[in-house]
């Protein structure tokens, strides 16, 4: 079976954009997918990139194209100003949970903060998505901080930016062949061709 290591913050839209088809992906294309957290902000620094909120007409341009992502989705979308909530704490406590329960509770962060349902501004914003979610109030005591190694790993693997997608395909032998990095929601596309 083939891997997909999925890097992602809660800050990015279009990781959200990303993540929301996840589940479809992973069962049309028999992929397994580990969801990794990040610091973006860290990230984009080692790399030397840039976000697009720093660049004027990459900003507008960013809000048009991920109103039209939504749109092509069928995702409700809600535009939150960069930089004005912290994931950190979000991302610690998916980075202490593992496998469907860590994937369980990313879908519905991302879920939660990108339609508008809450407001990650609001300082109860976590305890809000819990509850929402019908997810254990008490993950909210966790805490597993490995964003910078993490990070990290994902600009070591290339990455510049989130969602990066890193598939590793295995043959018939289990063996492992090079991997293959794929940027942007607008690359899923180009990674399932690559895991069929």
């Amino acid at each position: 079976m083939n891997k997909v290591e999925f890097y992602f913050d809660f800050i990015s839209p279009y990781s959200y954009l990303a993540a929301m088809q996840i589940p479809i992906f992973s069962e049309k294309h028999q992929v397994c997918f580990e969801w990794i957290p990040v610091n973006l902000p860290k990230l984009l620094n080692q790399s030397g990139n840039t976000s697009p909120a720093m660049i004027k007409n990459k900003a507008i341009y960013s809000l048009k194209d991920l109103k039209r992502w939504a749109d092509y989705l069928e995702l409700p979308f809600k535009m939150i100003r960069p930089g004005s909530f912290d994931s950190r704490p979000a991302l610690r406590i998916a980075a202490a949970l593992e496998g469907e329960t860590r994937s369980r509770l990313c879908l519905a962060l991302f879920e939660a903060i990108w339609s508008g349902d809450i407001d990650p501004r609001k300082e109860d914003w976590l305890l809000q998505v819990l509850t929402l979610k019908k997810l254990p109030k008490t993950w909210i005591n966790l805490c597993h901080d490995v964003l910078n190694e993490n990070s990290e790993k994902a600009l070591k693997a290339g990455a510049f930016g989130v969602p990066t997608f890193i598939l590793h395909r295995g043959d018939c032998e289990g063996q492992t062949r090079r991997a293959e990095m794929f940027f942007g929601v607008d690359h899923i596309d180009f990674l399932a061709r690559a895991c069929k």
